[in-house]
């Protein structure tokens, strides 16, 4: 007894039925010796239509598709998502058409993890298949109790990618006996959540076939497995925004780099540009353009680096932007901006050099770069960083704007550690000196002269530590402040200090994030889902500031 099983992961695009329906029935032909092919949840129409699930358009499309796939399914079984509507509500419904009969079932959610979506979950059992004498067991989630009597668990999903995710599933899947595990991947959506494209089989706590966001599909042939021991469990990721290897800080350039060149698919370009300032935060979204383009063999002179000397630019940043566009061999631009701001300045009546002059500045250089991005018809990328987007230390209508940000869930601490990591590849041969000068580097926007932002702000490997025990972790500011005076070594004065510093700034400067560009979600658990209201109150938690 034993079955031949496919899974797949075709190219999609959000809301494409028609096209995404010819993608599926080409997978499908492809699998010619295959007993049974599964898909994603709602691979008919995309698992990341958010709002759009609502329409009638939409889920009547989807079962229209579903019937043109079951006419082509032959004797295999095919397991797929869709939206179905029920008594005027829309679930996540899963399609098993086997035989030349079609049934659906709406299971409840699982790992199924969509974000912003109008969509339902039911309470469906799913009947066991009967595959060559073997028990199928669709699921929706890695359950030992639920799969007890199966011979094999298929579990069709569509989870996201997050920085160390993916270990956690492999060790959740090894806990039952057969498991075969398909993800939601290319072509969804790349604003925040990225589906990460697994396909998964695991036998005996062993992971037998693995293909991931780059593949379309994995086969692998199944019997009755035996009854061996499992490996131990291994232990869930601790809640943090640091990476905590140099897998993890690759892993965090392989998903910029994803959600940069999946944003290109969707606009049609193959170019993008970048301000290049030589500071970290242009530097690490340039270290993971770089990266994407020598994997998937682009061509670099599509990355497009524009540097904007202004008055208070240093020499030091400047030939460092250089040397980084030297040593990568991409495309420059240098365009200063002191005459164009000095000309605006004069036509508003405005002499003084304060903070008119400093957001001034960075609207010019957005203006600079929003318009090349015309010309050129190029995605122009954002660097804001996580640790600046929670202070609000961003000029609105300038910085603030780009039309992607890989950047925004990344704090400053954390792009530290993963230049350094970089700094030790062999892709940086050609500039890790220069990176290490960047790292060394003072803080600064460079807007007025002898700038330096830990010195307005105070220290940020500080903020971060606030940041994560505070989003991340939703602790009491109080509670966050004594834990900082043991590990940084500072007053409860200063801890005070720094802490008003963020929470005065995360809530007055929301308005700021309310207007962000799209980015990607490194981790589950920071600003991506959290909600807030422009004029909601920080009262509460400025009062636990108190030690």
């Amino acid at each position: 007894m034993s079955i031949v099983v496919t899974l797949c992961t075709p190219q999609i695009k959000p809301g494409a039925v028609k096209s995404n329906t010819q993608s599926i029935l080409a997978c499908i032909a492809k699998a010619k010796k295959s007993d049974v092919v599964v898909f994603p949840r709602l691979c008919i129409t995309g698992a990341t239509c958010s709002g759009m699930f609502s329409y009638p358009l939409l889920t009547n499309a989807a079962g229209a598709a579903l019937e043109q796939i079951a006419a082509a399914c032959g004797n295999k079984t095919v397991i797929i998502g869709l939206p179905t509507v029920k008594d005027g509500k829309v679930f996540d419904s899963i399609a098993i058409i086997k035989n030349g009969a079609t049934a659906i079932y709406s299971p409840k959610k699982g790992m199924t993890d969509i974000a912003a979506s109008p969509l339902c979950y039911g309470e469906d059992v799913i009947p066991d298949l009967d595959e060559d004498g073997l028990k199928v067991r669709v699921l929706q989630d890695i359950d030992e109790k639920e799969a007890i009597g199966a011979d094999l668990v298929i579990i069709p999903t569509a989870y996201p990618t997050y920085v160390g995710g993916l270990e956690d599933v492999f060790s959740r899947a090894k806990t039952l006996r057969s498991v075969a595990i398909v993800s939601a991947g290319k072509g969804e959506s790349v604003s925040g959540k990225i589906m990460s494209g697994d396909k998964i089989v695991c036998t005996l706590g062993k992971i037998e076939e693995y293909a991931g966001f780059d593949e379309e599909s994995v086969t692998a042939k199944l019997g009755v497995p035996k009854n061996k021991p499992l490996p131990p469990k291994s232990p869930m990721r601790e809640v943090s925004l640091l990476p905590q290897s140099d897998d993890e800080c690759a892993q965090m350039y392989e998903l910029m780099g994803r959600g940069v060149l999946g944003r290109m698919r969707e606009i049609g370009t193959d170019k993008v540009i970048l301000g290049l300032s030589g500071g970290l935060d242009s530097t690490n979204v340039l270290v993971a353009l770089t990266m994407a383009f020598d994997k998937y063999k682009l061509d670099k002179k599509n990355i497009i680096c524009v540097t904007m000397r202004g008055g208070a630019s240093s020499k030091r940043t400047q030939d460092n932007s250089a040397a980084l566009i030297d040593g990568y061999k991409v495309t420059s631009y240098n365009i200063p901006i002191d005459a164009a701001v000095t000309l605006h300045m004069r036509s508003i009546a405005h002499e003084q050099k304060d903070i008119v002059y400093e957001n001034a500045q960075a609207r010019e250089r957005t203006q600079i770069l929003l318009d090349l991005s015309n010309k050129f018809n190029a995605l122009m990328v954002g660097t804001g960083d996580l640790s600046e987007i929670c202070l609000g230390f961003s000029t609105f209508g300038g910085d603030q704007l780009s039309q992607y940000n890989p950047n925004c869930s990344i704090t400053k601490t954390a792009m530290r550690k993963m230049l350094k990591y970089y700094t030790t590849t062999k892709h940086a041969k050609p500039v890790s000196k220069i990176i290490e000068d960047i790292l060394s580097t003072p803080i600064s926007p460079e807007l007025l002269s002898g700038q330096e932002t830990e010195e307005i702000l105070g220290p940020y490997n500080i903020h971060d530590f606030y940041i994560t025990e505070i989003v991340a972790k939703k602790l009491a500011p109080k509670d966050v402040m004594e834990d900082a005076i043991n590990q940084f070594a500072i007053t409860p004065q200063a801890a005070e200090k720094y802490m008003k510093t963020l929470l005065n700034r995360l809530f007055k400067f929301q308005f700021k994030r309310n207007f962000g560009p799209d980015g990607v979600q490194m981790f589950p658990y920071d600003l991506s889902d959290l909600i807030v209201r422009s004029d909601f109150s920080p009262e509460l938690w400025l009062d636990n500031c108190g030690l």
